[in-house]
């Protein structure tokens, strides 16, 4: 149940981070999409599963004392 409501808030979190960045884009008027708009999309992905990998560590640190 648990993993169920992270995995939830983690794709909220997420979307609401790629659509922020893809309208950016888009007022921008970019009509092509470069590496920075690619690369920006891609960030969007990979930033939260950073801090669930710092959030993990410092849970595991913090019970192996």
């Amino acid at each position: 149940m648990t993993e169920t409501i992270l995995l939830a808030l983690y794709t909220l979190v997420t979307l609401f981070f790629l659509e922020t960045t893809f309208r950016e884009g888009e007022m921008a008027q970019v009509k092509s999409w470069d590496i920075m708009r690619v690369a920006g999309l891609l960030y969007c992905l990979a930033w939260p599963l950073m801090i669930l990998h710092v959030t993990i560590l410092a849970y595991r640190d913090r019970h192996a004392r």
